[in-house]
């Protein structure tokens, strides 16, 4: 149900045009913007815990899933110690609401984003951009997260998606 001033006709006009915008992987669709990333979601089910709850010997990983999305990538920061420069940076990933539901992917904090031959664990997730300020329209989710080592998540990049 759309809301006083914005219709289902206008809801679906801005969903056609941000869909244009962004393009789809999963239909093989092109976009203007064509940023993809690859997005692995952390397999409970194969990640061993210790007495705490802990990922004992590191996160299990299911295969990625391709997505586009919006980036927003902060500069890097390098932190300098006796065993060299560390590499530090932010970043934030923006997704239609829509095409993650179409791709069957529910982001959660933990689960890691592959973008730009880089990592990012993601470490927070907000869903609060609604169309006409209706709870029912809400439109995108978007994921921040940080740099992390690919050897600490446990993946590579030749690994398949």
């Amino acid at each position: 149900m759309a809301g006083r001033f914005i219709r289902s006709r206008d809801k679906d006009f801005f969903d056609t045009v941000n869909k244009e915008l962004l393009g789809n992987p999963q239909s093989n669709k092109d976009g203007i913007i064509n940023q993809e990333v690859i997005a692995y979601k952390v397999s409970v089910y194969e990640t061993e815990t210790n007495l705490y709850g802990e990922a004992a010997a590191g996160k299990r990983y299911q295969n990625g899933v391709k997505l586009t999305c919006l980036v927003t990538a902060e500069d890097f920061d390098f932190d300098t110690s006796e065993f060299g420069p560390d590499a530090n940076q932010n970043a934030s990933f923006a997704f239609l609401r829509q095409q993650l539901i179409d791709a069957d992917f529910v982001p959660d904090i933990g689960d890691v984003i592959e973008w730009n031959y880089a990592f990012f664990e993601i470490n927070n997730i907000n869903e609060n951009q609604l169309l006409g300020g209706m709870v029912d329209n809400n439109h995108s989710v978007i994921c921040s997260g940080f740099l992390t080592d690919p050897t600490a998540v446990g993946l590579n990049r030749n690994r398949g998606y």
